[in-house]
């Protein structure tokens, strides 16, 4: 029997009571990371518009952030991929992989198509040919020109070493797939007896993921830090001119987010409201982040156990989608192409819009997965339409912002896919879905 002090005098079982009432109290406490995350935006915005560029000798905690999280991605990205794709039958393998491919592809073309379409009807470069702003504008950017078959070359590696070391991602993700078909040839030659290097990664794949998990504990100061110092680089005088140009982008990046929802929770058959409702702290962590990458972890938790995508679906399909499924940067690409063309007054017109929608659409497919990669993207794009390269010291300085759009949209595409390819593998767990029962393999 416990007793503790109540009233003045010893009364039995009070220490007990005081203990599960503070238990509760601390419950009730929980920290919860996307309120974390949101809050260290809001104030990263408001102290960087007060702050002004004086946030900027803060932003090494933003940048210290991002190189702790990149630092194991690349690994973490290729382990998910082997573990996944040596997990399956060659049957599988072909199914699955050839399904998402397939929606992956088609959805950021009509991402590109989207996007430019909008910006032709909305002109958000209209009238900005005598400001300031374009004719002050120089940029010492060098441009990046690539075509088709330098595009597709880069996507295999010569050497995996370099290409890790490099973080270029799409080699990286050819390397994984030979390697995890690799697996399942040995495995099949042995008779079914496991392969141990498959049994080491898989291990390795969750210590990747903890590494992760440590680091993600101090996202909200790395992302206040990151946040404050960019607006505060921005200011009013290159935000008020070009506001309707983020206004586009953001209104067209909402609207084909929400004509995706809608074909996903139609061919799934699941409500809408509570799709987007669990969608919501990974489309959180995107645009706090500006990674797909580093918001992989996150999706696929979520994935698997809020919105009940089997493991053999999840596992394979949302770590393909990081650098093959950018639906987002490929509608940045096209909306940004136009709006520079009508801010210099060289608009497009018949065929060459065809070849801004293809080339946006292919530019998404060689893009990076980090934070940075807005100025990747403009180098490969101004020059690739012959637009002028002073447009990127215009763009340059919105790289926040126009990133936090376009890697929202990225993350929930992925798993918009993902939904299409589980539906037609009758690999949805619809209990899971709806908060009655644990997530399944």
């Amino acid at each position: 029997m416990s007793i503790g002090l109540y009233g003045g005098e010893w009364c039995p079982h009070r220490t007990v009571v005081h203990m599960t009432e503070s238990k509760s109290s601390a419950r009730k406490f929980r920290y919860n990371s996307t309120v974390g995350m949101v809050i260290a935006m809001v104030a990263g915005i408001a102290a960087g518009f007060v702050g002004g560029t004086s946030m900027s000798q803060i932003k090494f905690l933003g940048d210290i952030f991002f190189r702790l999280i990149q630092m194991g991605i690349v690994p973490f990205v290729m382990c998910q991929i082997i573990e996944a794709v040596g997990s399956l039958t060659k049957k599988q393998l072909s199914s699955v992989g050839l399904k998402a491919a397939a929606a992956f592809l088609i959805s950021s073309l009509l991402a590109s198509a989207f996007g430019m379409g909008s910006a032709l009807i909305f002109k958000p470069g209209a009238g900005l040919s005598e400001s300031s702003l374009v004719l002050n504008a120089s940029s010492d950017a060098e441009a990046v020109t690539t075509t088709l078959a330098d595009t597709l070359t880069g996507f295999f590696p010569s050497n995996i070493v370099s290409a890790v070391a490099t973080g270029s991602m799409v080699p990286c993700i050819v390397f994984s797939l030979f390697f995890g078909i690799a697996i399942i040839l040995v495995r099949e030659a042995r008779d079914g007896a496991e392969v141990s290097v498959y049994a080491w990664i898989c291990d390795l794949n969750e210590v990747l993921l903890q590494i992760i998990k440590i680091v993600m504990n101090v996202a909200p100061i790395g992302i206040f830090a990151y946040v404050s110092a960019s607006i505060g680089e921005l200011g009013l005088d290159v935000l008020v001119p070009i506001g309707k140009y983020i206004l586009v982008l953001a209104g067209t990046t909402a609207v084909f987010t929400v004509l995706w929802l809608i074909v996903v929770s139609a061919y799934c058959k699941m409500p809408m409201g509570k799709l987007f409702a669990k969608m919501v702290p990974m489309s959180v962590m995107a645009a706090a982040t500006i990674s797909s990458a580093v918001t992989l972890p996150l999706e696929m938790e979520d994935a698997k156990n809020k919105i009940g995508l089997k493991k053999s679906i999840a596992d394979l399909v949302l770590p393909l989608g990081v650098p093959l499924n950018s639906n987002g940067s490929a509608l940045h690409m096209a909306v940004t192409a136009i709006f520079v063309s009508q801010m210099y007054d060289m608009e497009f017109a018949g065929p060459a819009l065809i070849t801004v929608a293809f080339i946006a659409w292919m530019l998404s497919l060689a893009n990076a997965v980090a934070p940075g990669a807005s100025l990747i993207s403009l180098t490969m794009l101004i020059p690739a339409l012959g637009l002028p390269m002073e447009a990127i010291a215009i763009l340059g300085g919105l790289e926040y912002i126009v990133a936090a759009i376009r890697t929202t949209l990225n993350v929930n595409s992925d798993v918009f896919c993902a939904l299409l390819v589980a539906k037609s593998e009758d690999a949805i767990d619809y209990d899971v879905f709806n908060g009655t029962g644990a997530p399944t393999a």
